[in-house]
């Protein structure tokens, strides 16, 4: 029978960080000989994810130079549905371009974007970007993880933008897998306001990220790029990304991360949760679905 102190959520378990960067580093600091050996594993296999996803965010940029991200974000621009005056909540901002995508659809007039992720330095380095540029974009950062309940109240945002990030959760206060994966989706659910819509995308089932590396050649060995703006990261990189996307691929197969078919996820999302309308989109050279529903 799991215990009080197993069912906290991860965040929880270490007092939570304040508005600050956890690190895996520093949370190895937290995990004492005198943690109990269920909370001890749970932490330990937090301490890797975040090491994994702190490597990640150093290429991360790299990848959205890409075609098939390209295509990806102009699907969910198309679903994209923001008005003026709305909040919004940015799920897992990284260098926050679906923050800027919201922006750019309502012509900058949202009210606020709050954009929350476990690393929050590549969202911090593309704000200090925008701002030399003179660009304003009306977001607010916190370090926020999705393992736990979010600290929103319920009804609070008038839409929801998550790409790549929910099925990738693998602890949710105690729960591992699908039900993880349901957790999350169910926390989106209560913190959307009625009529609100939550655009997101996930890998398809039994994914192969093999053929967005292919489709990516051509713009990592984009000769100009190098020579006009001396951008050779993104030749440097493209085996690191490789890696990463085949490793995020190998933990779907293992039911570490939540790849469900489309049939399945249109259950959870309508008929166990209580999305509505659901309308659906495949991207990412037909690797990724991208999903928008509305809460009644």
């Amino acid at each position: 029978m799991t215990t009080k102190i197993e069912s906290l959520g991860l965040y929880e378990l270490i007092g939570g960080a304040g508005n600050g960067e956890l690190s895996s580093k520093n949370l190895t600091l937290l995990i004492t000989p005198d943690v109990a050996p269920t909370i001890k594993e749970r932490l330990l296999a937090w301490k890797e994810e975040l090491r994994f996803w702190e490597e990640y965010g150093e290429i991360y940029v790299n990848l959205e130079k890409a075609q098939p991200y390209y295509r990806l974000s102009k699907a969910v621009r198309n679903l994209l549905d923001p008005k003026p005056g709305d909040n919004w909540l940015d799920v897992g901002c990284g260098p926050l371009a679906m923050s800027e995508l919201i922006c750019q659809k309502c012509n900058g007039k949202v009210a606020n974007i709050e954009a929350i992720d476990i690393v929050l330095r590549p969202a911090e380095e593309k704000l200090e970007k925008l701002t030399k540029q003179s660009v304003n974009l009306p977001v607010s950062l916190k370090y926020q993880s999705i393992t736990d309940f979010l600290p929103y109240a319920d009804n609070y945002f008038d839409g929801i933008a998550a790409n790549l990030v929910l099925p990738y959760v693998t602890d949710f206060m105690g729960q591992k897998g699908k039900e993880a994966f349901e957790g999350v989706l169910r926390e989106m659910f209560r913190i959307l306001k009625p009529g609100g819509h939550m655009v997101w995308t996930t890998p398809k089932h039994n994914v192969n990220f093999i053929w967005v590396f292919i489709a990516s050649v051509p713009d990592m060995l984009n000769v100009y790029e190098y020579i006009a703006h001396k951008d050779i990261t993104r030749i440097l990189q493209g085996t690191r990304i490789l890696k990463h996307a085949l490793t995020i691929q190998k933990k779907g197969r293992e039911g570490i991360y939540t790849f469900l078919p489309r049939e399945e996820l249109e259950d959870l999302l309508v008929r166990k949760i209580g999305f509505a309308n659901p309308v659906w989109g495949k991207t990412f050279t037909q690797q990724v679905w991208v999903n928008r529903v509305y809460k009644p």
